[in-house]
């Protein structure tokens, strides 16, 4: 499918902020967002055509520095149209591409005035789960934008993420679209939270390993926030993925030096054991995590099975590496479920609540070194 000319009919709602974007941006975003993926050679011709009576002081032009494959004009020309999209449709992420197979070019409405043209492509129709919703009134935008953030999540969250921390997360998620935050500085600002929990942890106390692990599982729910930011604003980029993945790793080293030092407080007797055991599990996360990175595994589409979708490609590439699979897919896919951050932290705070907290850092160990054998046999 080919995208040359769109045309856009623009009313009052094209300065409606819906999930954190003006609705004229978040169209031209979209339609730049399929250009870029179905490697149009030219830029995507799209006409803003708004309504006549429109004060002009209404009127603008998106300049979002990340539209690379659109231009704009508000010359409407003879040659019709690969698709009319109006202001008042809120698209969802890939939505250009449902639109478009469902589209045909057709003739210009005669005479070609905008209700003319805002009756021959029906602008009310149906809604369409996941696809598009239209926005009538700006009474339902709240509604619009909790299903919108309900299909934010990953195929990668685990069980626990998918019930308990997306649902918190997208309520945040939902205020910050509010303001002009971005994925970046979200995660900048909660790395302070796993910092400050590894020094709690460190007291060594029984309140101080539940409240290190409440952090954590407060960090672990906020960390879902900058992906739904970058997803909702179209804002995803390489740098803001490695950064995610840097403090992520950085969290797994501070939660087993902040388990060592604080059973060493806890345990007089066998303290140096346990700080040597806290030091050693941090470097092998590191090592680990290292070794993973420097494979550089393909980032393409998962094949459609068990474990397709719920790993990351170097994840992936891991396990179908290890010889797991030997033993089924679906053995597999629970083992890696039942390993996943999100998972993990809020088992370790369990532990924690019930007296156990040096058997976290005994299960942290494990778990790092066989995934460290698995990445050196990769």
């Amino acid at each position: 499918m080919n995208l040359r000319r769109v045309l856009i009919l623009a009313d009052e709602s094209a300065d409606w902020i819906v999930a954190g974007l003006r609705q004229l941006d978040r169209i031209a975003l979209a339609i730049d967002e399929f250009a870029i993926g179905n490697n149009e050679t030219a830029p995507v011709v799209v006409c803003l055509f708004w309504r006549p009576n429109l004060d002009e002081s209404q009127r603008w032009v998106p300049t979002n520095p990340r539209l690379t494959k659109v231009g704009f004009t508000n010359e409407s020309g003879p040659e019709p149209y690969d698709l009319v999209l109006s202001t008042r449709l809120f698209l969802y992420r890939k939505a250009i591409a449902h639109l478009l197979e469902e589209a045909s070019p057709s003739a210009l409405p005669q005479p070609p005035s905008w209700e003319n043209y805002a009756a021959a492509v029906a602008l009310p129709g149906p809604a369409r789960a996941g696809v598009c919703d239209f926005i009538a009134k700006g009474d339902q935008i709240d509604g619009i934008e909790r299903r919108f953030l309900r299909g934010s999540g990953k195929s990668q969250d685990g069980f626990v993420s998918r019930y308990l921390n997306r649902p918190i997360s997208r309520a945040v998620t939902r205020l910050l679209l509010r303001f002009p935050a971005t994925p970046n500085g979200w995660t900048w600002l909660i790395f302070p939270i796993a910092v400050v929990a590894a020094v709690v942890l460190a007291a060594g106390s029984y309140r101080s390993f539940v409240w290190g692990l409440v952090l954590f599982q407060v960090f672990s729910i906020l960390d879902g926030c900058d992906g739904e930011i970058a997803r909702a604003k179209f804002m995803e980029s390489e740098r803001g993925r490695r950064l995610d993945d840097l403090f992520d790793v950085l969290s797994n080293i501070l939660l087993a030096l902040g388990l060592g030092l604080g059973l060493r407080h806890a345990h007089e007797r066998f303290g140096g054991f346990f700080l040597a055991e806290g030091i050693v599990t941090a470097s092998l996360i590191a090592l680990s995590e290292w070794l993973l990175a420097r494979g550089n595994p393909s980032a393409a589409e998962p094949p459609a099975n068990l474990l397709g979708g719920t790993l990351y490609p170097r994840h992936r590439n891991l396990i179908e590496r290890s010889g797991l699979l030997r033993f089924g897919e679906h053995f597999a896919s629970v083992l890696v479920q039942l390993t996943k951050r999100d998972v993990g932290v809020l088992f370790f705070l369990f532990l924690a609540v019930v007296g156990f907290p040096a058997l976290i850092l005994h299960l942290l160990l494990v778990v790092t070194a066989v995934t460290l054998a698995f990445a050196l046999k990769r």
